[in-house]
């Protein structure tokens, strides 16, 4: 049986329903401050029960089987007589999360989470998690296809992406819980995209972001050095790769117009100060053609050229700007 399975306690009438009334007396041991409690996934033919911490739920065999080989394989392991059971369903005791248990459980039964809209990052975090974990290869896939979908590894998915998160609904720390996760679980093809979303703010690699509710997204200490890191060598990128074309007094040999060194004077003040700025490092040409619009027509073409390739090159070597293996390395370490 794996590890990941203790032994099932049989747990008194008591702990799964409300208590009666009874005579108020001094014992301790009369209440039970943290009862087990069935949750809302409590199918009335189901043949097993999971718990996991202090909730439980009632599932059928058939359902777990058909989509894990794991629990497939476990119940196909005889049960010696005399395990607690609940309603002659056994108990099955997981060491997950109650949110984990209960989203994987939805994804199984409920068809509505795994239409083509955006999932809350808790749903996709369990397909993710669990789904690895016991051989669900569908809840995994799905979870896998909507994170590659908004950190792709190829510069033209990354160009074609919206401003906003499109396959998971978007809150306030986000980026950083994506980071955590998919340090946890093994993604590493998602860490350069996400690592370069989270170089805005300093501050927040070091002390944690915001949540909706209150609580604080935290970067693991490895994501944090490779956002810091990263981040400085994405400042020296800028002028070496992306926008390279800025180097000289002129851009053109066949520059037509003297305000073309002004332009570039003002676009590297743009870049440069205050502080360097290493977000538009991959913005595209036509996002940054407005800024030089003072640029002759033969200067204006040979900075796009110059700046496209540069942007190319900047994303090739982007995971080792982050201390990752190339893209090529990255793309079979999910599981």
């Amino acid at each position: 049986m794996p590890s990941y399975f203790t032994p099932s306690v049989l747990m008194p009438a008591t702990d799964l329903t409300p208590p009666t009334k009874r005579r108020r007396t001094s014992s301790a041991q009369e209440t039970n401050p943290n009862p087990i409690t069935r949750s809302d996934i409590w199918f009335e033919d189901g043949s097993v029960v999971l718990q996991a911490e202090l909730k439980q739920f009632r599932v059928h065999r058939t359902m777990l089987a058909r989509h894990s080989t794991v629990f497939k394989d476990m119940f196909g392991i005889p049960q010696p007589q005399g395990e607690a059971a609940i309603e002659g369903c056994p108990i099955v005791h997981l060491s997950d999360t109650a949110e984990d248990v209960c989203h994987m459980l939805m994804a199984l039964y409920d068809k509505g989470y795994n239409i083509r809209q955006a999932l809350p990052f808790p749903v996709v975090a369990a397909m993710l998690r669990l789904g690895k974990k016991y051989e669900f290869d569908h809840l995994r896939d799905e979870a896998l296809l909507r994170l590659t979908s908004e950190f792709p590894t190829k510069l033209e998915e990354w160009d074609a992406l919206p401003d906003h998160f499109t396959h998971i609904v978007d809150r306030k720390g986000l980026v950083f819980d994506i980071i955590s996760l998919a340090i946890e679980c093994g993604v590493q093809s998602i860490l350069p995209a996400a690592y370069f979303l989270a170089l805005p703010d300093v501050f927040s690699v070091l002390s944690g972001q915001e949540r909706d509710d209150r609580t604080i997204a935290q970067l693991p200490l490895r994501a944090q050095r490779a956002c810091l890191f990263g981040r400085e060598r994405i400042i020296f990128a800028l002028a070496d790769d992306t926008y390279n074309w800025l180097h000289g007094k002129i851009i053109s040999e066949y520059c037509e117009s003297i305000s073309c060194e002004r332009a570039c004077l003002q676009m590297i003040q743009n870049i440069w100060k205050p502080r360097p700025n290493p977000t538009i490092a991959l913005r595209k040409w036509s996002d940054v053609v407005e800024a030089v619009d003072l640029l002759c027509g033969n200067c204006r073409e040979e900075a796009e050229v110059i700046h496209e390739a540069g942007r190319r090159v900047l994303w090739n070597k982007l995971p080792s700007l982050f201390d990752l293996p190339f893209w090529s390395g990255l793309k079979n370490c999910e599981m």
